[in-house]
């Protein structure tokens, strides 16, 4: 293509923005529907609103608060001082980690490897995408 003739498309393509932008500017501007205040105010109010238990752990009554730390360490302690693990458990993980060490293992890291890389691929391919069709780039 002659650099004349894509001068000429640039004009052109430059003179129907401009032509789009006087359009779009003559245009009123939105406005948000009556019902939108209201719902958003009864949105906020409902989320100021829900039940202490919903809410973050340091937002729960003292109460609770100590009541779920005495659980936690209820739990903790009732672990440490457990009895044994039977002998046909332990034979069950042994066989799972003989599975795992034997199987799994050696291969995890090509998988990670290949997830790392169609990952990479679909981030080229994308960029490219954008950059031959949409024509713009993520710096713009």
């Amino acid at each position: 293509m002659s650099p004349d003739k894509r001068q000429d498309g640039l004009d052109g393509f430059d003179a129907l923005e401009r032509r789009a932008h006087r359009e779009l500017q003559r245009l009123d501007a939105p406005h948000a529907p009556r019902t939108l205040l209201p719902r958003i105010l009864a949105a906020v109010d409902a989320w100021a609103n829900r039940p202490w238990y919903t809410r973050a752990w340091f937002t729960w009554p003292i109460g609770w608060r100590l009541g779920s730390i005495a659980v936690l360490a209820l739990a903790a302690f009732a672990w440490s001082f457990s009895p044994p693990v039977p002998a046909s458990v332990v034979a069950t993980t042994s066989a799972g980690s003989v599975i795992w060490h034997t199987l799994i293992e050696p291969l995890l890291g090509y998988v990670v490897g290949l997830v790392v890389l169609m990952c990479l691929a679909c981030a080229v391919f994308g960029a490219a995408l954008n950059y031959l069709f949409l024509e713009r780039t993520a710096s713009q």
